[in-house]
């Protein structure tokens, strides 16, 4: 089965507002085909996200074009698709989405934990933590909110400490969760 784009479908309206980051059309192509790719294969592994992209497994070394555009080696007339400025874009997308839904259907969860790096020496702004035996070792405080809506069983990480980048789902997970009343 191949996947043609029409100009409404949801892949396409779900990246619509990331076109403002883009300053080139080959850049574009290799952003949708990289989230596809992503999507299809279910990984972040380069070869595997090409093979699972049409156009990118047609083009000899798909996978390069895909390490390139992620470590910013191809991407001079985009100079706002980096990594700080995609998940500015996934934040703003999320919390219009969330803005959708009635107050009373939106649970915000906080998740404070500590992301243990035991075998780390010079990380920026490396701190101690608690490890699973109770001793302290490097690692990063973390602060994570996840916002949902049980009535569309979407979830969004909407916001994250600094110590850890804020992270979120191109097809987020399917979330049941029960209310106590």
């Amino acid at each position: 089965m191949k996947w043609e784009l029409a100009w409404n479908d949801p892949f396409t309206q779900y990246l619509e507002p990331f076109d403002t980051l883009v300053g080139d059309q080959r850049t574009w192509t290799t952003l949708t085909e990289t989230v596809r790719g992503i999507i299809g294969s279910g990984s972040l592994i380069c070869q595997r996200i090409a093979t699972q992209s049409p156009i990118l497994s047609c083009v000899q070394k798909g996978a390069q074009r895909v390490i390139r555009m992620v470590t910013g080696a191809t991407t001079k007339r985009s100079p706002d698709l980096d990594a700080d400025h995609l998940t500015a874009q996934l934040r703003t997308v999320a919390v219009a989405e969330l803005a959708e839904s009635a107050p009373d259907e939106l649970w915000l969860i906080a998740d404070g934990s500590d992301l243990r790096k035991p075998y780390a020496k010079a990380l920026p702004s490396l701190m101690k933590v608690r490890a699973l035996d109770k001793s302290l070792v490097p690692g990063y405080r973390t602060l994570s909110v996840l916002g949902l809506t049980p009535q569309r069983g979407a979830c969004s990480t909407i916001g994250s400490s600094a110590a850890a980048r804020p992270i979120l789902s191109a097809n987020p997970p399917r979330c049941r969760l029960r209310s106590r009343r």
